[in-house]
C-alpha cells in the first residue's frame, strides 16, 4: 500500500496540470475534418434563414394574389391560441389551411394560410370548434376564406374552399376537411 501512495499522488498531480493552450472551436472543427470558420457559418442572404421562427403575420405581403393559397409548410412558430381542436384543409397531399376553435366558444376562431410565401392569420366569428367543423368564413386583411365541407360528422369530409380578395376576385379549392 505504501508503494501505491506515491504513484497515486503523481497521477493525481499530472491530471490536475492545466493544459498549455485551449483548442479553439475552429481548430477542433479542422482537426475532426469539418470546415470551420466564417465561410461555413455565414448564411446565403438570398435564402431564408433556416433557424428563423416561422410565424404568421396579421397582414399579407403587398402586391400578391391573395386568392392563390400555397402549401403551409412549417407552422411550428404560429400561435393559434388556447384551442379546443381544429381542422385542416388537405388538397391532395398538401396542407393548405389550418383552422382552430377556441376553448371559449364566444371567441373568434383562427386560421392560417400561406399567400405570397408568407403565413397569414384570419379570424372567423364565434362558435367554437363546432362552427369550424361545420364550415365557416375566415376574414383576413384583404381576403375571405369560405370553407364548405360536405354534410355529416365524419372526421374527414370532402370540402370546397373559396378564397375571395377585396376586389372580388375568387379562386376555389377542393380537398378534404379533416377535423380533430
Amino acid at each position: 500500500m505504501r508503494r501505491l501512495l506515491p504513484i497515486a499522488i503523481f497521477a493525481l498531480a499530472a491530471c490536475s496540470q492545466p493544459s498549455a493552450e485551449q483548442e479553439s472551436a475552429d481548430d477542433f472543427a479542422d482537426r475532426i475534418g469539418q470546415q470551420g470558420g466564417a465561410a461555413q457559418g455565414q448564411l446565403d442572404p438570398s435564402q431564408p434563414d433556416p433557424n428563423a421562427p416561422n410565424v404568421a403575420q396579421a397582414a399579407p405581403p403587398a402586391n400578391v394574389d391573395l386568392t392563390t393559397l400555397q402549401q403551409l409548410g412549417d407552422v411550428g412558430g404560429v400561435n393559434l391560441g388556447p384551442r379546443e381542436g381544429g381542422c385542416t384543409l388537405m388538397v391532395g397531399e398538401q396542407e393548405m389551411l389550418i383552422a382552430v376553435g377556441m376553448k371559449e366558444p364566444s371567441l373568434p376562431g383562427k386560421a392560417v394560410v400561406r399567400v405570397g410565401d408568407t403565413l397569414v392569420m384570419a379570424d372567423s366569428g364565434p362558435g367554437g370548434l363546432a362552427a369550424i367543423k361545420a364550415g365557416t368564413t375566415f376574414s383576413g386583411e384583404g381576403f375571405k376564406v369560405q370553407v364548405s365541407p360536405a354534410a355529416g360528422q365524419a372526421q374527414s369530409r370532402p370540402a370546397k374552399v373559396s378564397v375571395t380578395d377585396a376586389s372580388g376576385k375568387s379562386q376555389s379549392y377542393s380537398g378534404n376537411w379533416i377535423c380533430a
